[in-house]
């Protein structure tokens, strides 16, 4: 069933459950202080829903009903406690019961690792047309992220194991992670390989969350990299022969090492709050306002590095 044809029946799924619940509600006569886990079983009986009209296929994709029978068995319980069933209040119940059912999660996130429902596995290619050129961001939560050269004529041409939703607006094309089949670093494998234009100026923009990328841009004309990581594992290969380039790395607890190729030039200032800042002083002497190339103004092809973080470490190496 296509999102079009799911959307009209979630909704009046919506519509019917507040229906029921105010139904209910007036029919036992019960005061919403004691009516209010009703809403929170019927979040879970939406989710049942609109997971079920997904389809199920194989004993893996029962993993995509675990939050929503958790909020279903939740509201059970905290409406028996709200209704006096039980004869303890809410906040004494989840006191009481909260260790068992952290234990309960944690099995169950147990047996889903021992049958992963393996997520989409996608190419996308999107031509470059005749566009002179292009701004990319890439939002990439967790998983392994690697970025290449695409073949002649494609903006991007690449592998998504886990899907990937597109995005084109006024400021470029957006590349996200698809959270239809669940998400992806906890119900499957995310492994993306991003090919990306060489024939045109790039602005590139990526968003990483728990993961590691490595990103080689060694052979693309990068104009600028916008780059924000969390707690993360980043490698970056920069352009050769991009003319000048900018570099911008916010990172939260994260190892950044930025590799600057033979016959680039770099300036690189900023650094880690918290942590190791390393630059290769040989390629690059420290400055009154951090380090830079000895040619940097002259070099046809270099590099302006920023770089702030909050706690881990970052390395500017040279490489051949």
């Amino acid at each position: 069933m296509t999102g079009r044809s799911r959307a009209p029946i979630i909704a009046a799924t919506w519509l019917i459950g507040f229906g029921v619940v105010l139904f209910v509600q007036q029919a036992l006569a019960l005061d919403w202080s004691e009516a209010w886990p009703m809403i929170i079983v019927l979040v879970g009986a939406v989710g049942l829903v609109s997971r079920s009209l997904r389809g199920v296929h194989g004993p893996g994709a029962l993993w995509d009903f675990t939050w929503p029978l958790v909020w279903i068995v939740v509201g059970g319980a905290l409406l028996a406690s709200t209704t006096g069933n039980l004869g303890t209040g809410p906040l004494e119940l989840l006191g009481e019961w909260w260790p068992a059912a952290a234990i309960a999660l944690g099995a169950w996130f147990i047996v889903g690792a021992f049958m992963p429902r393996p997520g989409p596995n996608e190419h996308l290619v999107v031509p470059l047309t005749d566009a002179a050129e292009a701004a990319v961001r890439i939002r990439f939560g967790a998983g392994e992220l690697a970025t290449t050269k695409a073949q002649p004529g494609d903006l991007v041409d690449g592998r998504f194991d886990g899907g990937v939703l597109v995005h084109r607006d006024r400021h470029g094309l957006e590349l996200e992670q698809d959270m239809t089949f669940g998400v992806p670093w906890l119900d499957h494998a995310s492994n993306w390989t991003v090919g990306l234009s060489g024939e045109v100026p790039l602005d590139l923009r990526i968003e990483t969350g728990a993961a590691r990328a490595r990103l080689d841009l060694s052979e693309l004309q990068v104009r600028s990299l916008d780059l924000r990581t969390g707690a993360s594992e980043t490698r970056v290969r920069l352009p050769r022969n991009a003319g000048a380039t900018t570099i911008r790395a916010e990172s939260g607890m994260a190892s950044l090492v930025i590799e600057v190729p033979t016959g680039v030039g770099a300036r690189i200032h900023g650094g880690m709050t918290l942590g190791s800042n390393a630059v290769d002083q040989a390629r690059f002497p420290k400055t009154l306002e951090g380090y830079a190339s000895p040619d940097y103004a002259t070099a046809a092809n270099r590099a302006d590095i920023d770089v702030r973080g909050a706690m881990g470490s970052i390395q500017v190496v040279g490489v051949a």
